[in-house]
Formats: structure tokens, sequence, C-alpha cells
């Protein structure tokens, strides 16, 4: 099934790694630490309102994608396909 994430995009949701909370990442520092290790860029569609990072698996590369959704509620999206 296929995970809608923000604005155009939409994930496999059989490559998702992980769903992360960005407030939570960034309080854990955990966050820079994650940027800095990913095999790919991360592209930012949060249109300046970051809530959720979410890391694929892209070609057997770590992509990560940041959006203006809350993790919860992709979270929940996932729960409901």
């Amino acid at each position: 099934m296929y995970l809608h994430i923000g604005k155009d995009y939409i994930l496999n949701n059989n490559d998702i790694i992980g769903i992360f909370d960005i407030n939570t990442l960034k309080k854990s520092n955990s966050y820079d630490y994650i940027l800095e290790n990913l095999s790919e860029k991360v592209t930012d569609i949060s249109g300046g309102k970051p809530k959720s990072l979410i890391l694929i698996n892209k070609n057997n590369k770590t992509v990560g994608y940041i959006s203006n959704i809350l993790s919860s509620t992709i979270g929940n999206r996932i729960n409901n396909l």
C-alpha cells in the first residue's frame, strides 16, 4: 500500500524504516546524528512547519523526508491501510 506524507509525496509503506516526531528528536540530540548519517539528502516538504521525519529505504539507501504532518497522524494512516 501507499502512504501520503504531505504535498504530492506518496511512499510505499513497505519502504518505511521509521516515523519520528521532530521535536522529540531535537530534544534528545538524535536529530543531527540521524541527518549526518543518512545515505542521501533529506527532502523537506514541511513548508517551514516541520513535525515529523520519515526514513525510508530506497534502492538500499536511507532517505529522509521532513513533513508538516504529525508522526502520530502518519502512523494512524499506516494502521488504517
